[in-house]
């Protein structure tokens, strides 16, 4: 009996030692990490600052990069969840009648770099227009301003930065376009946002919508553009498992758009030269060779068109996209390598912020 008892405790012993140590064994020492759950970069070892910042830059540190993070988080959210109806998350927050936001930020105003942004849009635009290029501009929306009437009780935005950047734009004779209202409008008659599954992006529909405007407006100086018509795409029904970075099953059905006869050949793979920032690289390159009438685009945008580029790669001969973030400040060697007729920029205001577009960058190009 008591032989068993010193088995049962040595192997105690041993378990508990194993649950400490294998997350430290199998911690993740890589350099260039993005974290699968939060879709950040996880702080190098090199960056732990010194004195004041030390404590909390090796918590830092050890915490994101430990083993089974991913999988010790997913466990906790399915226990909240089922136990208290709360979706406990370091990215997402249960809104009402079963929607899914990011977790609601204290609003920063920060109208200087709002400023700062407004300035480097039209410097954009005059050095377009100084090479003879259509200049656009497209604001796209928060799922918080489509959706406003689902936040989560207590949630109090005033969508102040929306509003000053549209001002900013208008001071600044910016050509540009606002899928807000749009968009807030067709939401009353379809699901523009899914409801859980991505919180901060529009989907497919939604994308359809928003690309198509864009298309219209653009034709109002290429008339030679053809807009999207409901019979290009075949509309399928699928299923989204998962909240997107994270392991939390939702199971929520949507719809994704086929392009019918599609005439775009996708030629990215031969630009084996291209000058991209190394976390924010994506990048892709169509041309329709069946239409060399048509303008060529090349397209500034973020996460808002990853993977939406046949709702318009097909209205022109060459399509170009760019992920903006960082790589919007080589913008004059893209438009030197491709010498489009066309650019456009789009952004979403949650994203138009000095992780993506730092200010200082932006007033280093401006003080030239």
């Amino acid at each position: 009996m008591i032989r068993a008892q010193k088995i049962i405790g040595i192997i105690t012993i041993i378990l508990f030692i194993l649950f400490i140590m294998v997350p430290v064994i199998t911690m993740n020492t890589k350099h260039s990490q993005i974290s699968e759950i939060d879709n950040t970069p996880l702080m190098e070892f090199e960056d732990i600052g010194t004195k004041e910042s030390f404590t909390r830059d090796y918590e830092s540190y050890i915490l994101n990069r430990v083993g089974f993070r991913n999988q010790m988080i997913s466990a906790y959210l399915y226990a909240n969840d089922a136990l208290f109806d709360t979706l406990l998350h370091p990215t997402y927050e249960y809104g009402q009648d079963g929607y899914v936001f990011f977790r609601m930020p204290d609003e920063d105003p920060d109208p200087g770099y709002l400023n700062s942004f407004a300035r480097y849009i039209k410097y954009m635009q005059t050095y377009c227009n100084n090479h003879d290029i259509d200049f656009l501009y497209c604001i796209n929306p928060n799922k918080t301003q489509v959706y406003e009437k689902y936040l989560p009780s207590g949630a109090n935005l005033t969508f102040w930065r929306s509003d000053h950047l549209l001002s900013k734009l208008e001071e600044y004779d910016i050509n540009y376009m606002d899928n807000t209202p749009l968009l807030i409008d067709r939401a009353t008659i379809t699901q523009v946002f899914d409801r859980k599954f991505d919180a901060g992006h529009w989907n497919e529909t939604g994308a359809l919508i928003g690309i198509s405007n864009i298309l219209k407006t653009l034709k109002n100086t290429h008339p030679s553009i053809p807009l999207n018509e409901e019979s290009d795409y075949t509309a399928t029904t699928i299923v989204h498992e998962y909240l997107p970075l994270s392991y939390f099953r939702i199971d929520e059905p949507s719809v994704t758009y086929t392009r019918n006869n599609p005439e775009a050949i996708d030629v990215t793979a031969t630009d084996t030269d291209i000058k991209l920032n190394e976390t924010y690289n994506d990048y892709s390159h169509y041309i329709n060779p069946e239409h060399p009438e048509f303008p060529k685009i090349l397209v500034f945008r973020g996460s808002y068109f990853l993977g939406k580029e046949k709702f318009m790669n097909e209205s022109f001969s060459e399509s170009v996209f760019v992920y903006s973030y960082y790589n919007i400040f080589d913008f004059e060697y893209y438009i030197e390598r491709f010498e489009p007729d066309i650019v456009l920029f789009e952004s979403v205001e949650y994203a138009t912020i000095n992780k993506y577009f730092p200010k200082k960058m932006l007033d280093d190009v401006l003080k030239k």
